[in-house]
């Protein structure tokens, strides 16, 4: 059986097509439409240019899967949708669009998928930063221990304080150390053993301009270990950049350039707080684990 999912990002709306295999994900293809819902949610409520944006990509990327024979087609949204006062209003318009319905994913639920979709067994920890929320998850095979969900994602934080020198990135870690001290300050008493992976398009980003993969390829930059002292360099060099300069840099795609060094920021300052020394860098995730069960489900 073959089966896909949209998920419907802050930053982006992603595809992935897959089917199951002795009890392993098999992956068909990976589709990505940058919109970056989030943006557009002001005053509490997504703009009508936002959602036209994000329905016209989860219509195109529904068709897409149904053209590659996916039996199934499942949607789910996160940050973006979850804060948004007219949420229900938007995923109406994308049922009515994909013709698939839309489920609202909670933020510990979030958490939980990126943890399905990223762990390998044994102690591990997810964290997934997205446009809107980042995700932290403890677990140990699939036993999950801690699942939360913050208020700090890469186009969120770019929201509220660009990084455009050294100063304001230095500033973004100070307030993302603060957000997690205070939100998630009980996982720095449980991490130690943890074998920590990063997901999502900070991750796979840092991966692409450490390896200068001009398009990113998960199968060239999937594994790599990043220490913490890498991180760290690679938030300074990209602040301390013009933003025409930081376009040029391979393996940053140039309409993420204003966006990614805020996720850097939110990296390096987990890594800070839950004495992270190097973090293992993956492009699987939420989508990854949204279809692992589906297919569990379904026997």
């Amino acid at each position: 059986m073959r089966l896909a999912c949209i998920g419907i990002g802050s930053n982006a709306i992603r595809l992935l097509v897959a089917q199951w295999q002795e009890g392993q994900l098999q992956v068909v293809s990976r589709e990505r439409r940058g919109t970056r819902l989030f943006a557009g949610l002001i005053g509490g409520e997504l703009t009508q240019e936002s959602m036209s944006a994000s329905i016209a990509a989860v219509a195109e990327l529904a068709a897409i899967a149904r053209a590659q024979n996916a039996q199934r087609v499942f949607v789910f949204a996160t940050s973006a949708v979850r804060d948004a006062r007219n949420g229900a209003d938007f995923t109406a318009r994308c049922e009515e669009a994909c013709g698939a319905c839309v489920e609202i994913v909670t933020g510990e639920e979030e958490a939980a998928l990126s943890y399905y979709g990223a762990s390998e067994g044994g102690m591990c920890g997810v964290i997934d930063i997205g446009g809107g929320s980042t995700e932290f998850t403890l677990g140990e095979d699939e036993r999950i221990f801690t699942a939360m969900s913050l208020q700090m994602g890469a186009v969120r934080m770019h929201a509220q304080l660009p990084v455009v020198d050294w100063k304001s990135y230095l500033d973004t870690v100070d307030r993302c150390i603060k957000l997690i001290r205070r939100d998630a300050g009980a996982l720095a008493d449980a991490t130690s053993g943890a074998c920590w992976i990063g997901v999502g398009g900070t991750m796979t980003t840092l991966g692409a301009m450490e390896r200068s993969v001009p398009l990113f390829d998960p199968d060239l930059c999937e594994g790599i270990v990043m220490p913490f002292e890498q991180v760290a360099a690679w938030g300074k060099r990209l602040a301390c950049m013009p933003m025409a300069e930081r376009r040029q840099v391979v393996g940053l795609m140039p309409h993420r350039a204003d966006i990614i060094p805020s996720g850097i920021a939110i990296l390096e300052a987990a890594m800070r707080c839950l004495g992270i020394t190097q973090i293992r860098l993956s492009a699987h995730g939420n989508m990854d684990g949204y279809l692992k069960k589906k297919f569990r489900a379904m026997g």
